[in-house]
């Protein structure tokens, strides 16, 4: 089978490494979800621990001046969170498209690889059958001249 190729070995090579792109987008999509779920793990419990020293605070007394600043910064974590959710949903949102993203070239890949086999099947068949048809007619020659 010297000398056959996969014709398409370049489509297939190019496709492996569409391949390859998508699942490091996928891979930084995935870290960047992980990360903006630690950072509100993080803020949330942020938050708790400045709701509990509020409460410690206020049951030892406390001024009006610090309860203010108490408010100011509770209100601001809190849109931090909010902020931090929504950036969470766009970021599975992108996770998701990445993996249907990965899913489709992975496909196409496949389907390439799939034909390249039939194709190589196909043509070591051929090869075969030619050594076959070859060493029939050696054999039909060799009697004749008996």
């Amino acid at each position: 089978m010297a000398g056959q190729e996969f014709r398409l070995e370049q489509v297939l090579k190019f496709r492996k490494e569409v391949e390859k792109m998508h699942q490091l987008e996928l891979a930084a999509a995935k870290q960047q979800h992980e990360s903006a779920r630690e950072r509100l793990k993080n803020e949330k419990a942020m938050m708790e621990q400045l709701e509990q020293e509020c409460a410690q605070r206020q049951a030892s007394g406390i001024e009006a001046k610090d309860l203010q600043l108490y408010g100011d910064f509770s209100r601001r974590k809190s849109q931090e969170i909010h902020q931090l959710r929504d950036s969470l949903v766009l970021l599975e949102k992108a996770v998701q498209e990445k993996r249907e993203a990965l899913m489709v070239a992975a496909k196409e890949k496949k389907a390439l690889e799939v034909f390249k086999e039939k194709k190589m099947r196909d043509l070591r068949l051929e090869q075969l059958n030619r050594e076959r048809a070859f060493l029939d007619e050696i054999a039909i020659q060799g009697r004749g001249h008996k």
